[in-house]
Formats: structure tokens, C-alpha cells, sequence
């Protein structure tokens, strides 16, 4: 018989090696609540990273030179990483004055970076962690190792979570201050244009900033938070900790004395009734 004809049938190596993949994947822990919230903090994550990132926006005021000067819009354009000290309000204003950059107010850059590399890292984690429960973990003759590194790698993201999604609220709040267009022109670099030169006048008007998809990434933030806080009790029941604490402790009775008549266990002797 030729090999290469037998290479395929059902009952071969090969043929039982090739879907064994997907014989022995799990879809059922996607129902139970730690591959439920695996897949939760999985999509959320995506969120949250993604808001954050595209939260750039613009901002206008309106820059008058003289009395007679209808005013000219000003546009300031700014985006991720936030780093406001790098983006310029504009070059020059009035025909009388001199061609200067005046930066924004504020570096959230730091914040903001923690925040989405926290985000992609726990997607990430997340896509493999959920690839593990469905197609390997039943593979496992010793599951103690992944359950214990699953648990601790729970708990590190839910307090990564927590602590970047506080500071990113934080830097949002400096954000919006540092973006609000009377806050540019009365407390940034550009005030010694508009405060100390008598005929230029900056006020409010044309666009606002948009803080939606910052907002909203605060939101996805803390609920991650939530997600991977919640997922540690689940993750802490698949590891042998849990099993060993939940071991009917073994009732251990003391073993009849040799010679001991039957009736006399315990030392004492029965009455005549009960033998």
C-alpha cells in the first residue's frame, strides 16, 4: 500500500493530528464568567485605547488688530500624545506685529501614553489569554503554572487600570483647561500679545473644543478597571489555592485498640443492650 494514500484516512496519525485543534478547543468557557469577561476586557480595551488616541480636536478665537478690524479666526489644532508645549497657536497675527510662535500651556503627554499602552498591552494580553482557555488549556497536564501566572497577570491590570485611568482623568482636566480658548489667550504665551498691545484685541468666537472621545475614554478606563477586578475571583478559583481550600477535611477516627472486644472502641464498655 502506498503511504501517501494512507497519510489522510480517519484512522492515522496524521488524519486524527490535523483536526485535533479544533477537537480539543473549549467554547464553552467563553460562557462562563472568566472567559466572558476575558472576551469584555478584551473589546473595552480596544475602547478605551482608541477614544483616547483620537481625542485630538481644535479649538478658534478671534484676534481683532484695531477698532475697525472685523477679527480674523485663529485655528489651534491639537491630538495625541497631548503634548500641548509643542503646539503652536499661531505665527502671526496683525501686519504691525512680528512673526512668533505661542505654544499651548501644559504636557500631558505622560499621562496619556501610560493610559494607551496600558490599553494595548491589556487587549493584547486579553486575545491570548482567551486563545489559551479555548484551544490549549485542556491540553495542559499541569494547569497550576498558567492558572497562578493568569491570576497575577489579572491583578497587575487591574491595578494598572486603576492608576492610569486616574491620572488620565487628571491630564484630561488639564487638557480641557489648557484648550478652552479664553484660558489661551488670558493665561498662555500669547497673553503678551493680546493683554499688552493696546490695539489688539483677543476674544472668544468661532469653534469649540470637542471632549467627547476624551469623555468617553475615561469612562472605558474605569470600567476596565471594574472588568479585571471582577475577573480575579474567577481567575483565583481555576488555581490549586482555591481547590485546597475548599478540601472536605478528612474525618479521621482513631483505629480499634488490637485485643479491643467489639463494643469497648473508645474505651468504653457497652451495655448489654447494645451488645
Amino acid at each position: 500500500m502506498d503511504p501517501a494514500e494512507g497519510a489522510g484516512t480517519p484512522g492515522s496519525p496524521v488524519g486524527l493530528a490535523q483536526p485535533q485543534m479544533m477537537t480539543n478547543s473549549n467554547m464553552r468557557v467563553v460562557k462562563e464568567p472568566r472567559g466572558f469577561l476575558k472576551l469584555l476586557q478584551f473589546i473595552f480595551a480596544i475602547f478605551a485605547f482608541a477614544t483616547a488616541s483620537g481625542g485630538g480636536s481644535n479649538f478658534q478665537f478671534s484676534v481683532k488688530c484695531n477698532d475697525t478690524d472685523p477679527g480674523k479666526l485663529v485655528d489651534v489644532f491639537y491630538s495625541y500624545p497631548y503634548k500641548l508645549e509643542d503646539v503652536p497657536v499661531v505665527s502671526k497675527f496683525c501686519e504691525n506685529t512680528t512673526q512668533t510662535v505661542y505654544p499651548l500651556v501644559g504636557n500631558e503627554n505622560s499621562s496619556a501614553e501610560y493610559f494607551v499602552t496600558i490599553g494595548v498591552f491589556a487587549f493584547l494580553y486579553s486575545l491570548v489569554a482567551l486563545t489559551i482557555y479555548v484551544f490549549v488549556e485542556g491540553q495542559f497536564g499541569d494547569k497550576n503554572l498558567w492558572s497562578k501566572a493568569d491570576l497575577f497577570i489579572t491583578t497587575a491590570f487591574a491595578i494598572f487600570w486603576f492608576t492610569s485611568s486616574s491620572a488620565w482623568a487628571a491630564a484630561v482636566a488639564d487638557i480641557k483647561w489648557s484648550t478652552y480658548a479664553p484660558n489661551v489667550y488670558t493665561h498662555g504665551d500669547i497673553v503678551q500679545l493680546c493683554s499688552k498691545k493696546p490695539d489688539i484685541v483677543c476674544t472668544n468666537g468661532g469653534q469649540n473644543s470637542s471632549y467627547a472621545n476624551l469623555n468617553v475614554s475615561i469612562l472605558f478606563g474605569f470600567l476596565n478597571f471594574i472588568l479585571w477586578a471582577g475577573n480575579i475571583w474567577f481567575t483565583y478559583k481555576e488555581t490549586p489555592w482555591h481547590a485546597q481550600r475548599n478540601e472536605p477535611a478528612e474525618k479521621k477516627y482513631p483505629s480499634p485498640a488490637l485485643g479491643t472486644p467489639t463494643g469497648m472502641e473508645g474505651g468504653t464498655l457497652s451495655s448489654p443492650s447494645q451488645i
